[in-house]
């Protein structure tokens, strides 16, 4: 019988010590991630950097300018966004990982994608990329296209 007990106390004991120990080693609940909320974005890229291929090396620009687009009707459930720029209105994927929510355009010859980290730049503005790679093969008289990269530094201004 006192073997009994022992082995009850025990076993108690050993179930009370492993539950606080389990308890004590899982991680604390990630706060809510605030990419999922958004649904709508105004984007301005002031800097940007392209790529040029001469004699069949890549050489890299850096320039000034601004590139100016929203991106509206946000809905990550869905995995899909509407893009407004000076080209009008496109359709998007929009595609929440870890801590980042990218934009996805594929047109032919052409892939954009525009990246929102959840890192504020200043107050309500959001750290943002915005990458554009192309290429159509063709050549008019002595012309010949090369293939068109670019990449776009900036932020997102989240609008209510």
């Amino acid at each position: 019988m006192r073997r009994l007990i022992r082995t009850r106390t025990a076993l108690a004991l050993l179930l009370t010590f492993g539950a606080a120990a389990a308890a004590a080693q899982t991680p604390a609940a990630e706060p809510p991630n605030p990419l999922t909320l958004l649904k709508r974005l105004k984007c301005r890229f002031p800097v940007a950097t392209s790529a040029v291929w001469k004699g069949g090396e890549p050489q890299a620009l850096i320039k000034m300018q601004e590139l100016l687009f929203e991106i509206n009707a946000i809905d990550v459930q869905d995995g899909t966004a509407e893009y407004v720029g000076t080209a009008g209105k496109s359709y998007v994927t929009a595609v929440l990982s870890g801590w980042s929510l990218y934009f996805v355009e594929n047109s032919i010859g052409q892939l954009n994608v525009t990246t929102v980290f959840s890192q504020e730049a200043s107050a309500k503005k959001l750290k943002a990329v915005h990458s554009r790679h192309g290429y159509l093969q063709m050549t008019v008289g002595r012309f010949t296209a090369e293939p068109s990269v670019s990449q776009n530094y900036g932020e997102c201004e989240v609008m209510e």
